[in-house]
């Protein structure tokens, strides 16, 4: 059957119109479906870009408010209202952004609260800068408050950052895919319609171009992001998989822990950490934390690449999709060293503040006291209340006002106390002493001051001033009676010669005349009264002796002890006569002395040699000399004579202490006294040694330079 033309016309016009129909119809449906991922594509570009301009806004509010806190500037103050305004409206164009996407909201919710929180924290520090100055301000809010708030800013906006830029990648791999179609039904326009799908190619490269556009623009955003993050350089940001590894970080992390891009990357983080935190888990259990409720905070230390260690503050979050999938970790380190020893500085200085026994205090130039440690309490027993409600004068004691107001002009007007005595009055009523030394800051016109108590010092000074003037009294009445004591046993040495002279000389003449008519029991009562005459005389003149030596001058000159020796040894001639004696004499030194009293001391101590050998045969005697550690020269006598009992060596030189009775061995127990007596003025030593019938050493010493001590 043959179809007329028109048919086929009509045919083929309707096949036409049907197939254009229909492709017209796909067409609008894929180029509806690629406006509107183009649209989610523009939508998240516009998020990204005004994630970044807000957080820049909110960086500037604290820049801002530190500007205004260093200068004083007003004018910060106003670029800082200006800036929190362009947030309020810069977060409910966020939010008009974000309505189809819940997370978003709420974290923008979370950042409006983060920043009121930030601004709320600045802005008391800045009322009570405005009242008090900047370090009541940094004491009322500390900077670390501040910053650990824009912290979790900066995390939050890195959270929503990286959520809305998987957003971005998943919107650019839709309009991909419709772009595509658009592609398809464009060829599939053209076999139906040349101008149809000329049309739709043109529509589909202008739409192509578009999102070139689009892709250009958001490459700059994400560069621009990069850059800001990159410029923190006071922290270490880091992007981590969920694994924990090193997918990207900032040109801070890099400063701070010393490692190259290149070496970190795809590193897990826990490189970081000492061993000792590692077997602990610390590192898993950062992760799971952030996993669990989002972010998790850890302060501790940290490891360098070198090794070295640093105190630091790590912050980490996770990144999840709309679907709440882990997309990874955003971690934000902070080196908080020089701030850890900054605190621990601090720490000791208030622990020295709290723990010192001394007064410290700062004093303003008004007269009060701004700040006293507890030790004000501890001393003068009244309350902090007490003592800083009342000018710093009324303590102190009338009588040191004066002195102490003009201690304290000198400070205001720049000079500083080395070393200040006044009084100040504790809660008994009494008054206690104390040492202050001080500085003055002019600029905040308050005086730094210490004050020592020595009170115990100054009660037990006037102590010593009265004992030493008891001292120099009693030893003044001490000379006077010695004085008179000499002056006493001179007086009555030469008034007891005469009668001893006549004792003497009457029973000479006794015997003379009347010897014939005494019996042999009178004549020896006769010879008893003689030797006892002699002795007495004997002894007085041993006592003008003994009494001269410690009046007598010392007259130093270099003398030579062998000749003494010597000289010594040849007067004893007519006592050693008849005897056995076997002399050993080493060399000894010259020294400088006084060459009669050192000829009385060799005398005594030889003349005793051969006194207290004389039951031996042969008698063996030594002298000698050595030298002592201690700059002096050690003479002795060794003699192998009857010798002492040791427990009595310390009467041998005692006046009239004798060891042995007057029958066995003569004497007046006043020799050894008087070697004593010598041998100290010259500043030297005296002793023995002994033992009963065994012998005996007699020791002294003289220094090599010139001693001269008063007896």
């Amino acid at each position: 059957m043959k179809i007329p033309v028109e048919n086929k016309i009509v045919a083929g016009f309707v096949v036409t119109a049907l197939a254009l129909g229909l492709m017209g119809g796909l067409s609008y449906h894929v180029m509806q479906d690629f406006v509107a991922a183009q649209r989610w594509v523009t939508r998240s570009q516009e998020v990204i870009a005004q994630l970044q301009a807000m957080l820049a806004t909110v960086v500037e509010t604290d820049t801002d408010q530190r500007g205004y806190l260093l200068t004083g500037d007003p004018a910060y103050l106003k670029d800082r209202s200006a800036a929190r305004a362009r947030i309020t409206t810069q977060l409910e164009q966020l939010k008009e952004l974000t309505a189809d996407n819940p997370a978003q909201q709420r974290a923008l919710s979370r950042f409006g609260d983060l920043a009121q929180k930030a601004n709320s924290l600045t802005d008391h520090r800045i009322t009570v800068f405005q009242k008090s100055g900047l370090e009541a301000a940094l004491a009322a809010e500390p900077m670390k408050n501040t910053e650990a708030a824009m912290t979790r800013i900066t995390l939050l906006t890195a959270e929503m950052y990286w959520t809305e830029e998987k957003l971005l990648v998943q919107r650019r791999e839709q309009a991909r895919i419709t772009g595509n179609r658009i592609e398809l039904a464009a060829v599939s326009g053209s076999l139906c319609a040349g101008i149809i799908g000329g049309v739709a190619a043109f529509l589909g490269l202008r739409d192509i171009r578009r999102r070139a556009r689009d892709e250009a623009a958001l490459q700059q955003n994400e560069e621009r992001f990069r850059l800001m993050v990159s410029a923190i350089r006071d922290y270490a940001v880091m992007r981590l998989d969920p694994d924990g590894r090193v997918a990207s970080w900032n040109d801070g992390a890099q400063r701070i822990n010393g490692y190259t891009t290149d070496e970190i990357t795809g590193q897990h983080f826990s490189i970081f950490h000492p061993p000792e935190a590692i077997e602990s888990g610390i590192p898993q259990q950062l992760l799971t934390c952030a996993t669990l409720t989002g972010h998790c905070n850890d302060t501790g230390w940290r490891l360098r690449k070198d090794g070295s260690r640093f105190w630091a503050n790590d912050t980490i979050a996770a990144i999840r999709n709309p679907q709440r999938e882990l997309l990874g970790f955003v971690k934000v380190t902070r080196d908080l060293t020089e701030h850890r020893r900054a605190e621990e500085i601090q720490e000791e200085r208030d622990r020295y503040f709290d723990l010192s026994r001394e007064l410290i205090c700062v004093l303003g130039f008004d007269g009060f006291l701004k700040t006293i440690n507890p030790a004000w309490k501890w001393t003068l027993g009244f309350s902090d209340e007490e003592i800083i409600s009342k000018p710093f004068i009324e303590l102190v004691h009338p009588d040191d006002r004066a002195a102490t107001d003009a201690e304290t002009e000198k400070l205001m007007g720049g000079g500083e106390t080395i070393y200040f005595e006044n009084r100040l009055r504790a809660r008994d009523g009494s008054w206690r002493w104390f040492a202050w030394s001080a500085r003055a800051a002019l600029p905040q016109k308050v005086i730094y001051g210490t004050g020592r108590d020595i009170t115990e010092r100054k009660l037990a000074h006037e102590k010593i001033e009265k004992l030493n003037a008891d001292l120099q009294a009693y030893t003044g009445q001490l000379e006077e009676a010695n004085k008179e004591l000499e002056a006493f046993s001179y007086s009555v040495s030469h008034d007891l010669r005469a009668p001893l002279r006549h004792i003497d000389g009457f029973v000479k003449m006794l015997v003379k005349h009347s010897a014939p008519q005494l019996d042999d029991r009178g004549k020896r009562f006769l010879d008893i009264i003689a030797d006892s005459a002699q002795r007495m005389g004997s002894l007085i003149d041993d006592l003008l002796v003994f009494s001269r030596m410690s009046r007598a001058e010392l007259r130093r000159s270099r003398v030579s002890t062998d000749s003494l020796v010597h000289e010594a040894v040849q007067g004893l001639q007519t006592e050693i006569n008849g005897r056995d004696i076997k002399w050993k004499i080493g060399a000894l030194p010259e020294v400088d002395a006084d060459p009669a009293m050192l000829q009385q001391v060799w005398v005594n101590l030889i003349s005793n040699a051969v006194k207290y050998t004389r039951p031996r045969d042969p008698a063996k005697i030594e002298i000698g000399c050595a030298e002592s550690g201690n700059g002096e020269y050690v003479f002795f006598v060794h003699d192998n004579g009857v010798g002492f009992d040791m427990q009595y060596a310390h009467k041998l030189f005692g006046v009239f202490q004798r060891l042995h009775r007057s029958e066995e061995f003569e004497g007046t127990g006043i020799g050894l006294a008087n070697v004593s007596r010598i041998i100290h003025r010259h500043g030297g030593r005296v002793w023995a040694e002994g033992r009963p019938d065994a012998g005996a050493t007699f020791y002294f010493s003289l220094p090599k330079t010139h001693t001269e001590t008063k007896d």
